[in-house]
């Protein structure tokens, strides 16, 4: 295979990695404006953790799940382009995307 597929696998994995940072920043921005709203309406030394603060914790681990994926992606991505092969790798994304409903689920309840 030629350098552009090298060149189109990198470009699909830095895609991953700026989707988990995008979630892992979206998750701390939701958690510091709960302590931000508490500090301005109740005393902080009486702080507790809140659902704000548990869902962007659980979204900072989805970003972190989705450049680790990302990162598995890339890998088999550059062992198929040296073997010269094509891989769907249907079980992985059937996987990767059931953990993510799953956590996204589990987020959801943290709202409600």
């Amino acid at each position: 295979m030629s350098l552009t597929d090298h060149f189109a696998n990198k470009r699909t994995f830095l895609a991953w990695v700026r989707t988990g940072i995008a979630l892992m920043g979206f998750g701390f921005v939701i958690s510091k404006f709960e302590i931000f709203v508490h500090i301005l309406v109740h005393n902080y030394s009486s702080y507790g953790i809140g659902t704000s603060l548990l869902a962007g914790e659980m979204m900072i681990i989805i970003g972190m799940v989705t450049i680790v994926y990302g990162l598995y992606e890339f890998l088999a991505g550059e062992k198929d382009i040296e073997n010269n092969r094509v891989n769907s790798r249907k079980t992985e994304s059937i996987v990767f995307s059931a953990i993510i409903i799953g956590m996204a689920i589990v987020l959801l309840l943290f709202i409600v």
